[in-house]
């Protein structure tokens, strides 16, 4: 079931891609219809796809507040001499 959600979620990315590419070659003109339902359908999943796996990583790696504060004091002392 794996590769069933890779090819998915590369649809729907080559479609907002394809998409936004034949929508830039036409400035001063009308988009065909289907290029704007096909964004319209493909933009809010494709932005999910893109945030939710960059939140889940950050999630999954997990975050320390401790050790980033620690750190970023560190950085402000140095800075300061």
């Amino acid at each position: 079931m794996k590769w069933l959600k890779c090819y998915a979620i590369g649809f729907v990315v080559a479609t907002f891609a394809l998409t936004a590419m034949q929508s830039y070659s036409r400035p001063g003109q009308d988009q065909r219809t289907a290029a704007v339902i096909a964004m319209a359908a493909v933009w809010p999943i494709t932005a999910a796809v893109v945030l939710g796996g960059s939140i889940g990583e950050v999630a999954s790696d997990g975050w320390d507040a401790e050790i980033t504060a620690a750190r970023l004091e560190k950085q402000n002392a140095t800075s300061r001499q």
